[in-house]
């Protein structure tokens, strides 16, 4: 396993979730209290992102940069089943390599921000639609030595793809702003529901 100090120190992460959960009786760990139990277990992360549903922290280790993101189980989980989408040989070639996964955590490739073109997220979307990824944005794009990759994406419920291919569809065609204040709301909405 690569990192695998890393992926110990995730497993303590985990246990302290557990244990958040067991004492306050929630759901899941409120998104503040989890930046800090984050900070407390991976001193050396620095937050980077807040989406919908986890945390992004980025981190240096061994010269190697590391996105380390955490969620609910179901987010995680939801996360690697997105990357296994695509097959083996292509997975690594469109992807950003997740190293791994623990209950609560999952390690991946950090890569640089990238200024894709239109026809480059086009056909990075034409690729993650052909596998049943969804939501691939600008923001969800990462340049990893020179080439561009999916470093997020959404897979649609069982049974839903063409509502929320549709879905994806028309959002992608709103404005910048209006698309940011949507982002923006439904961020801040999920941050009040934890």
């Amino acid at each position: 396993m690569k990192f695998k100090v890393l992926h110990q120190k995730a497993k303590l992460l985990d246990d302290s979730i557990d244990e958040y959960i067991k004492n306050e009786g929630t759901h899941f760990v409120p998104m503040r209290r989890l930046q800090e139990l984050t900070s407390k277990t991976f001193p050396e992360a620095q937050r980077v992102n807040v989406g919908l549903h986890k945390l992004v922290f980025h981190l240096t280790y061994e010269s190697h940069e590391l996105a380390l993101k955490i969620g609910k189980k179901e987010t995680i989980e939801r996360d690697h089943h997105a990357y296994k989408l695509l097959p083996h040989p292509l997975r690594h070639v469109y992807f950003a390599r997740i190293f791994w996964h623990s209950k609560y955590c999952l390690l991946q490739d950090y890569g640089e921000e990238a200024e894709a073109t239109y026809d480059q997220i086009k056909m990075l979307r034409s690729i993650g639609y052909k596998y049943g990824l969804l939501d691939i944005t600008c923001e969800n794009i990462r340049t990893f030595n020179g080439y561009l990759k999916i470093v997020d994406a959404s897979v649609a419920p069982y049974g839903l793809y063409r509502i929320w291919k549709t879905a994806d569809l028309i959002l992608r065609r709103l404005p910048t702003p209006v698309r940011m204040i949507i982002r923006r709301a439904r961020i801040l909405s999920t941050v009040r529901e934890t």
